[in-house]
């Protein structure tokens, strides 16, 4: 049985802008967190992230620009 594609597109954690998986990764704008992977659109989102991602992980965080 064939897994599912992942989609192309994801949203930044961050700020909730839509995020390609591959040009991220070659920016170098992913992290890694308990074992799942993160894009971001920009340096200053990865940046807070990785300072804090427990509070971008929030189920009550609410993404904004």
């Amino acid at each position: 049985m064939n897994e599912p594609a992942m989609p192309a597109t994801v949203k930044d954690p961050v700020c909730g802008m839509d995020v390609n998986r591959d040009v991220a990764t070659a920016l170098g704008l992913r992290s890694e967190h308990d074992g799942q992977s993160y894009f971001f659109c920009a340096r200053g989102c990865k940046l807070s992230f990785d300072e804090h991602p427990s509070k971008y992980l929030d189920p009550g965080h609410v993404p904004s620009m």
